[in-house]
């Protein structure tokens, strides 16, 4: 085991009395020069003297792999229970099959990431999601020095298994790649259609059946359906929802396509670049929404509601109507109220103007997502490093990030592996979610390809999967943004913009759902947004997008 560190309110802090910046030198405790300083005059001279090298095989344990350190986010999952990831199951599994010894450095949240990022002393690799957290993301992030920019003559050495997966698909290879043709980092990679979705509007079913109502697909039947679950059932709150879920549904095209719009979010039609937010149609979602509100359908205190509120009033019938994912939010509602024969859930498909038809968006993910693994600046051998993420991506890595250790978190039942009752039925009451966060990495994200098999099984209940086909039912693909990188040129124009526009979108979508401004004025509202630049942010995303496709 290796010595763990924690990062918190800035400062490092050792858990065994030992200097940070001795533990910080790098892979093996090796004194020479680091590959990287900072300089990004040096990271492309990396990248034009890279030698042309074929694919070779990395055997596990690595004989001498050594040590090196490792920096991420603690994780709720499990940090009530363990103060560092080499101390899970899956953390010392990880060290035993891999050779390497994990120095970890912990951090609380992307705040204290970013002021560890920012504080010189860099951990020899990182596990953070910069294309969300770090302004300019991956790109901008090798440019300021932070990021080793590894290769593909570099990956095809060092780690062989993760080319594969990402070779083997044109477009997962474009997903991990800056604009300069650098792989940033091993990414976490979904290995089916159906782990792309798993996000919308559920409803009390056995209310709808007791009242003899249809699971509702267009607004006026969701309407009537709100309106009988206040009236008949007494539902105090019939849609409860936060500030932040209606954004979410917003974003993902729950509601929109009704009202003649993709989504409130970017999206791309016929390879131009469309702002939803921004379209005249969006004042019609909004006024449907303010009818809601002032009627007493959906929760009055949406913008200031918490999540356990929430939760609490689906469970207890105070409330009919919610919208969230199929296995956090879904199946823990149904965990929660299985002694309740009478009470189910159902999720139903995003809504549509006309009964029948297919929404054209809906919550639908890039083959890439979340967090990625980097290799940093300050690692001074980021070819020994690079084989100990490779592992992820091997037969093996790929059983234990998805589904564990066999004999403990699973077993094989018929040539498939099958979660034990240490997972489903933790005999401590763990939830499924924590109990898989001690064995694998599937229930959140990591460097290894998503198995199906582990969402088919963590969708205990097959009312889940029904909302999870129901959800997946519209065309999001034909208009998904393609995970663009933003040029770091732009990075810092881009995000500043950006953030202005998103905090003034945020606060009149609540104004005007809740009474507080006209829509009679949402022409003043689109004026505003011209005003902020968004006419730039669109030509920035564009050029983005221009440059992804042309890869």
């Amino acid at each position: 085991m290796g010595t763990r560190l924690s990062f918190k309110n800035g400062m490092m802090l050792l858990a065994a009395g030992t200097a940070a910046a001795g533990l910080l030198v790098g892979c093996g405790e090796k004194e020479e020069t680091p590959v990287g300083t900072g300089d990004s005059s040096k990271t492309k001279t990396q990248r034009e003297e890279s030698a042309p090298s074929k694919s070779e095989e990395v055997s596990y344990p690595v004989k001498g792999a050594g040590n090196f350190t490792y920096g991420m986010e603690l994780t709720g999952a499990w940090s009530d229970r363990y103060d560092s990831f080499d101390k899970l199951p899956l953390g010392q599994e990880l060290e035993k099959r891999t050779g390497f010894d994990l120095d970890m450095v912990h951090v609380e949240n992307k705040e204290a990431m970013n002021l560890l990022l920012a504080s010189g002393e860099l951990p020899d690799a990182i596990g953070y999601n910069f294309q969300l957290n770090y302004t300019g993301d991956e790109s901008k992030a090798i440019q300021d020095g932070l990021i080793y920019p590894m290769s593909e003559e570099f990956v095809k050495k060092n780690a062989p298994d993760y080319w594969k997966a990402i070779s083997e698909n044109p477009e997962i290879l474009k997903q991990v790649k800056t604009p300069e043709g650098d792989i940033y980092g091993f990414a976490f990679i979904l290995g089916d259609e159906i782990l792309k979705g798993g996000y919308g509007m559920l409803v009390r079913d056995d209310w709808c059946r007791e009242l003899g109502i249809e699971l509702p697909e267009t607004p006026d039947e969701f309407y009537d359906m709100l309106e009988a679950f206040k009236d008949k059932k007494g539902a105090e709150v019939p849609l409860c929802i936060r500030s932040e879920t209606l954004i979410e549904m917003l974003q993902r095209g729950v509601i929109t396509s009704p009202f003649h719009l993709v989504c409130a979010d970017n999206y791309v039609d016929d390879g131009k670049v469309v702002i939803g937010y921004e379209q005249p149609e969006f004042k019609d979602v909004l006024t449907w929404l303010n009818q809601l509100y002032s009627e007493g359908l959906l929760d009055p205190n949406f913008s200031t509601v918490d999540s356990d509120t929430v939760e609490a009033n689906i469970l207890t019938g105070k409330s009919g109507a919610s919208s969230g994912t199929a296995g956090s939010f879904m199946g823990n509602l149904l965990s929660t109220n299985r002694e309740d024969k009478n009470y189910s859930l159902a999720g139903i498909k995003n809504l549509v103007g006309t009964k029948g038809d297919t929404p054209k968006y809906g919550h639908y993910n890039t083959d890439v997502v979340g967090a990625v693994n980097v290799i940093t600046t300050a690692c001074k051998d980021p070819e020994t490093v690079a084989k100990y993420f490779n592992f992820g991506y091997t037969k093996e890595g790929h059983m234990l990030y998805n589904f564990g250790i066999e004999g403990k978190s699973y077993e094989m039942v018929d040539g498939k592996p099958k979660f034990t009752d240490l997972i489903l039925k933790n005999p401590d009451g763990l939830t499924a979610q924590q109990a898989l966060s001690e064995y694998e990495l599937a229930y959140g994200n990591g460097p290894f390809v998503q198995d199906k098999d582990y969402l088919l099984q963590y969708y205990q209940d097959d009312r889940q999967k029904d909302a999870l086909k129901k959800w997946g039912d519209n065309n999001a693909k034909d208009y998904k943004m393609p995970k663009i990188t933003i040029n770091a040129e732009s990075a810092g124009e881009y995000s500043s913009l950006l953030s202005e526009l998103i905090t003034y979108r945020d606060e009149m979508i609540i104004k005007y759902v809740r009474g507080e401004e006209s829509l009679d004025g949402f022409d003043t509202y689109l004026d505003t947004l011209k005003s902020m630049g968004i006419d730039k942010v669109q030509e920035i995303l564009q050029n983005a997008v221009d440059e992804y496709y042309h890869r």
